[in-house]
């Protein structure tokens, strides 16, 4: 049985230490414009988005669906998955990350959320889609089924990152979300995933759409995006330090706040378009090989 005819959990997942940003709201609101593209009920889907301005999330979501949908808190994820009544689990994860895990009040490192989902009762196979900074220490864990306690079933978790140990590539996009044209940083890995969910494409030839196939497109996909906005911000990246220079002069010849100002801005936009020049993106998948057989 597939996952999106199986018994399926859908999860978007944003956890945050405040108020999440609007960008990785919007990232989850057209992900689920493209689950519920491509027939997932309702029923199926829970999120779990942080933040005290539940308002502004459900508008935000609510760009993406006629649906109304319950919001809950990244911590009701862990104690929802303890009455886990589903066969499978698909997890898409965006927000901010670093080397102390999944950003969040108490961030969020590999090993608990591995248990969270190892633990869970009745799961059989798990798919995390990890979008955020340096999921790569997500990497390299024992995700792989054990089969140790015998009278409950290790389940299969597959784990795929975005990025490895680095940070994130985001990139202006505007979609169509429905009627409703929608403009937004999106994270490109799973801008292109939920893309590839709505319409699934065979990329290995094999007569079948699995996770595989998603992980493929994905990450070809996000590349390419990441080698435009490089060579974009490579050529920007001239006339931006011409107006640094600028800055430079202008503010020894006035020293005046606006100068100030003018010149820190100006250091800001080249070291902003450097700092994208030397983002180095490269997608991951741990648990290939069962990866290659659950089909879509």
């Amino acid at each position: 049985m597939s996952l999106i005819k199986g018994a399926t959990r859908w999860v978007l997942f944003l956890a945050a230490r405040g108020e999440p940003e609007t960008r990785h709201i919007l990232d989850l609101a057209y992900g689920l414009y493209c689950l519920e593209a491509a027939g997932i009920p309702q029923a199926n889907i829970a999120i779990y988005i942080d933040g005290n301005d539940r308002q502004l999330t459900s508008q935000l979501l609510g760009s993406g669906t006629s649906n109304t949908y319950v919001i809950k808190s990244t911590n009701d994820f862990f104690s929802d998955q303890q009455q886990n009544s589903h066969e499978n689990l698909v997890m898409f994860v965006t927000g901010h990350g670093s080397i102390d895990g999944i950003d969040a009040l108490n961030p969020i490192r590999p090993y608990p959320l591995l248990k969270s989902v190892k633990d869970s009762p009745n799961l059989v196979q798990a798919v995390l889609y990890l979008g955020q900074c340096h999921a790569g220490i997500f990497n390299y864990i024992g995700a792989g089924r054990s089969n140790v306690d015998t009278k409950k079933p290790d389940p299969n978790v597959i784990i795929i990152g975005a990025t490895s140990l680095h940070e994130s590539l985001s990139a202006s996009t505007n979609e169509q979300l429905g009627s409703n044209p929608v403009s937004w940083m999106a994270n490109v890995f799973l801008l292109h995933l939920f893309k590839w969910i709505s319409a699934p494409v065979d990329v290995d030839g094999d007569g079948r759409t699995t996770v595989i196939d998603s992980f493929k497109y994905a990450g070809a996909m996000a590349n390419g995006v990441n080698k435009n906005v490089k060579m974009h911000t490579f050529h920007q990246s001239f006339d931006l330090r011409m107006k640094c220079a600028s800055a430079e002069q202008n503010h020894k010849t006035q020293q005046t706040l606006a100068s100030e100002i003018a010149l820190k801005a100006a250091h800001a936009q080249y070291f902003n378009a450097m700092n994208v020049g030397h983002i180095h993106q490269e997608s991951w998948i741990l648990n290939a090989i069962p990866a290659q057989s659950i089909e879509f």
